[in-house]
């Protein structure tokens, strides 16, 4: 999808999230340099050649009370496959790739997101090694967040913070009703939380000003729209680590700085994987993942006065990747 100037001024915005008030898309048109119309119609013709993924909303699963951490697991090649097969229809499993080195070596290759809520998350952890035995799952929680909320085309949002999320507000009927309305691939129209406030049973302006609350306070990253990557070009991505030797503040820092970065945590080291600082990269082809990589890593010797052991894992094949949905009806969480 070749996109003219306003086009991808258009794309980066709507990533970041529409504003909340009562005409959404006519405040944004502004921004963008464009009429309310055409930039509702832009979001169709979009979905229209297959690169949105949804158009929604983005919450921070930790204040929801949910649990999420990357897991791993080394799996021979021949068996990758199976072992997907055995996980990616679980409702907690939302991202699951084949990741490998340009050289053959012993690190993990099967890597997937594990989330669940936080009353039952050791259980179905404990569902998720039954299920992979005799393979061993190594979890690899965030306890940094340096870079968050990809948005591709333009510099993402950027967060620095420990991820001890403290206490937990009670999330009531209401709340779960909300966050249900705008957790799928919403409508999207001029009157937007308008048309989201009617399907909840609510006033527009509480509505508003329950989710001004939530952006505040950290619950509501954005709502907006999601890329479906790969349609959109970007057909290869790059998870790069590197092992950083004592605290990984100034490392992970240089890294978010970096436009070409979407995503950077910290991570515990681990014996299967001994890297701390990770960083996630999507390009158009691997050659410039490579170069990506190569590129950061100079990043981060300036940063550090030395070169910290690194390697960068190509996702040479997706066997899920979906958004969250919190709160399923019944409280199923298979």
């Amino acid at each position: 999808m070749i996109l003219s100037g306003v086009e991808e001024r258009a794309l980066s915005e709507l990533q970041r999230g529409i504003p909340l008030c009562a005409r959404p898309f006519e405040a944004l048109s502004r921004e963008v340099g464009c009429t309310e119309e055409w930039l509702v119609g832009f979001v169709e013709r979009c979905r229209g050649a297959g690169v949105v993924r949804r158009f929604g909303a983005v919450f921070d699963t930790r204040r929801l009370g949910y649990r999420s951490v990357l897991c791993a697991v080394s799996a021979p090649a021949e068996e990758a496959d199976a072992a997907a097969a055995k996980i990616v229809p679980l409702r907690g499993v939302t991202h699951c790739y084949l990741r490998e080195p340009d050289s053959p070596s012993e690190l993990p290759n099967l890597w997937f997101t594990l989330s669940y809520p936080a009353e039952v998350f050791d259980a179905m952890a404990d569902e998720v090694r039954a299920r992979l035995a005799p393979h061993r799952v190594h979890v690899l929680p965030a306890t940094r967040r340096y870079k968050v909320d990809v948005v591709f085309g333009a510099a993402s949002r950027e967060t620095d913070e420990r991820t001890e999320a403290g206490g937990v507000a009670e999330v009531s009927a209401r709340d779960r009703a909300v966050i249900g309305a705008l957790q799928g691939d919403t409508e999207v129209r001029p009157d937007y939380f308008a048309s989201i406030a009617e399907k909840v049973g609510i006033r527009e302006w509480y509505l508003l000003s329950t989710l001004e609350l939530w952006r505040r306070g950290g619950r509501l990253k954005r709502i907006g729209l999601l890329l479906a990557h790969r349609k959109a070009g970007y057909v290869a991505n790059g998870m790069c680590c590197w092992r950083v030797e004592g605290d990984t503040t100034s490392a992970g820092r240089a890294l978010a700085a970096r436009s070409e970065v979407t995503h950077c945590y910290e991570r515990p080291l681990s014996e299967a994987f001994p890297y701390n600082l990770f960083a996630m990269v999507h390009c158009t082809s691997h050659e410039e993942v490579r170069a990506q990589h190569s590129a950061l890593g100079g990043v981060l010797g300036e940063a550090l006065g030395y070169s910290p052991d690194t390697v960068m894992l190509l996702s040479t094949r997706e066997y899920k990747k979906t958004s969250m949905t919190f709160f399923a009806q019944g409280g199923a969480v298979l």
